[in-house]
């Protein structure tokens, strides 16, 4: 009972030393990030949806209301709800 204590205690703390250039490589993900004032940046893979300005590798939203987009899946139709918008599916309001 002690040593399954002692190897979760050991396991915890090797989890828990984990370097942070892997933290850092967890932000640049592609999933949504929002900036300070609350719009959305989303990853860039190609030309941005109506409503977003690319800066960089990131399409940015110009409001903070402006419907959210997707990465458009090629050769497959935007679910419903949605529209085609550059290389993205952008919600209906």
């Amino acid at each position: 009972m002690i040593d399954a204590r002692i190897a979760l205690i050991m396991a915890f703390a090797a989890l828990s030393a984990t370097p942070p250039s892997l933290w850092l490589a967890k932000a640049d993900s592609s999933y949504t990030t929002p900036t300070r004032d609350g719009r959305e940046r989303i990853q860039r893979t190609g030309a941005c949806p109506t409503g977003y300005v690319g800066l960089g590798n990131k399409c940015e939203a110009l409001h903070q209301d402006t419907p959210r987009a997707y990465p458009k899946i090629k050769g497959a139709p935007c679910p419903a709800a949605t529209f085609a918008s550059g290389d993205y599916c952008k919600a209906l309001r």
